[in-house]
């Protein structure tokens, strides 16, 4: 489909092509694994300079819908996983992703018992310095990076999870099934960050990429918390929906 500016209209040329170009993607006419139009070919067509044709590629980029790979081109990206919240109940990554038919898996970074800092304590309402596991893992979908997730659990009351290989596996459902345990409520805070040296290495980005952090803490059934967890996740690779009714808030 060809690319068409208009030059009497108060958007910048930048913006038309790359709301051209987001069409495209959006409605299915460029699929995943398609390649766009290169930077000289957008400025052959449109007459447009090679910086603008640029930075329209490289807001696409920056929004996840595409790709840039040195010396091949744009490609457009998988769709990102989208979490709505108002159908699934409190649940992990790996059940979550399952749920909305994408295969979710995980790769260990580190998983020790080690002494409870004095911030993770406080979380689950245990004494400073009390034996906790921390169990830190990459969290990929379709092989890729998409969040890093670092939990952690009071050491007595999952007596030898260090020991398991939680390498694509739902912490979860093993704690359930190997303790009885399962999470009865979570309160999860969502917050903006961006990527520092070790977030850009570790989920593959740029420093300073837009990033989303989760916070949560769940609860046994009795009120007691059971897992202190925080995830940074891609924000060009997730979105998530967000129920909210007028009966709520009365």
């Amino acid at each position: 489909m060809p690319l068409r500016l208009e030059p009497d209209s108060p958007l910048p040329f930048y913006y038309q092509i790359r709301e051209q170009l987001r069409q495209q993607i959006m409605s299915g006419k460029l699929v995943t694994g398609d390649v766009l139009p290169s930077e000289a070919q957008i400025c052959a067509e449109t007459g447009i300079s090679r910086m603008t044709a640029r930075q329209a590629l490289a807001q696409l980029a920056n929004e996840g819908l595409v790709t840039r790979q040195r010396g091949r081109g744009t490609f457009v990206c998988a769709p990102k996983a989208t979490l709505d919240s108002s159908q699934f109940p409190l649940q992990g990554y790996t059940e979550l992703l399952g749920k909305i038919g994408m295969q979710a898996g995980a790769k260990v970074l580190a998983q020790v018992v080690e002494p409870a800092t004095e911030a993770v304590a406080g979380q689950l309402k245990i004494a400073r310095g009390e034996p906790v596991v921390r169990i830190a893992r990459q969290r990929l979908m379709r092989d890729e990076v998409m969040s890093l997730e670092t939990s952690f659990y009071l050491n007595s009351r999952v007596p030898g999870l260090v020991d398991f290989d939680l390498s694509d596996q739902s912490i979860y459902r093993l704690i359930e099934e190997r303790y009885g345990l399962s999470p009865s409520y979570a309160t999860d805070t969502v917050e903006l960050s961006v990527a520092g040296p070790y977030e850009a290495r570790e989920l593959k980005v740029g420093e300073g990429v837009p990033l989303v952090l989760v916070t949560r803490l769940s609860f046994l059934a009795d009120n007691t918390p059971l897992e202190f967890t925080q995830a940074i996740h891609r924000g060009d690779r997730f979105r998530s929906i967000v129920f909210r009714s007028r009966q709520q808030l009365r």
